[in-house]
């Protein structure tokens, strides 16, 4: 029996102490999976960090962008390709887009009457980008100063030719001038006009893209490339309220 007892103490204090060592690995084991979420906790913050930091760099970089087109408007309509020599238009330009503008500007006193720019003067530069099948080639025209890109967006309405509308037959403007947004934000342009569920009208202004909603006349002004419609609410509760209201 003796014998037995001392058997069984000595495997008890065995046991004992595998159970110790057991204890100490797991504690070893506690602080170190501690370490680890501290660690990875640290790279997370650092992440987002880093990611602020590329969306805040994204954000300049396409300013700039923006800004090297200042001078530059997107014409939609006239009548041109690809292929037309750019002299040739150069003058479909000047004829159907500058000269009924420094008409109508020298009409409304924003131009000398006395005026005469020679087209080469006003114009920096003028190309046709490629279009879909059927249409006809968006024309880029590069202005020689923002003032003469202003008058054109002040006096296209009134100067610029008519047309009807195949489709509806209402009366329209012949030719859709935009501002030469960059790839960008001609994309977050087309995010927004595609939500057509929300959003009632989308547009822009000195590059920034502006668009309101279908129940609310509060105009809504994109900051950042990763404004979306959820996130511009969140970001304007008196909006969303007014929006509730109706």
């Amino acid at each position: 029996m003796e014998a037995n007892l001392s058997t069984i103490n000595s495997m008890l204090e065995a046991l004992c102490q595998k159970m110790d060592t057991m204890n100490t690995a797991i504690h070893e084991i506690r602080v170190d999976n501690a370490a680890v979420r501290e660690d990875l906790a640290a790279v997370k913050r650092d992440n987002v960090k880093k990611d602020e930091q590329i969306t805040q760099l994204q954000d300049q970089v396409n300013k700039l962008d923006q800004a090297s087109r200042s001078t530059s408007v997107r014409i939609l309509g006239l009548p041109v390709n690809t292929a037309m020599p750019n002299a040739e238009i150069r003058k479909i330009v000047y004829k159907e887009i500058i000269l009924p503008i420094i008409e109508a500007s020298k009409e409304n006193g924003d131009v000398p009457s006395t005026a005469h720019p020679h087209p080469h003067l006003m114009m920096d530069n003028v190309f046709a980008i490629p279009a879909k099948k059927d249409q006809s080639s968006p024309v880029i025209l590069k202005l020689s100063s923002q003032y003469l890109r202003n008058l054109i967006f002040y006096h296209k309405k009134e100067a610029l030719p008519k047309m009807t509308d195949p489709t509806t037959h209402k009366i329209r403007a012949k030719y859709t001038i935009f501002e030469d947004l960059s790839p960008v934000n001609y994309t977050l342009f087309r995010s927004f006009a595609s939500d057509k569920q929300r959003v009632n009208s989308v547009w822009s202004f000195g590059g920034q893209i502006r668009y309101k909603l279908h129940d609310s006349d509060y105009v809504y002004k994109c900051k950042s490339l990763n404004d979306t419609v959820e996130s511009l609410s969140k970001q304007n509760p008196a909006a969303t309220a007014a929006n509730m209201s109706h």
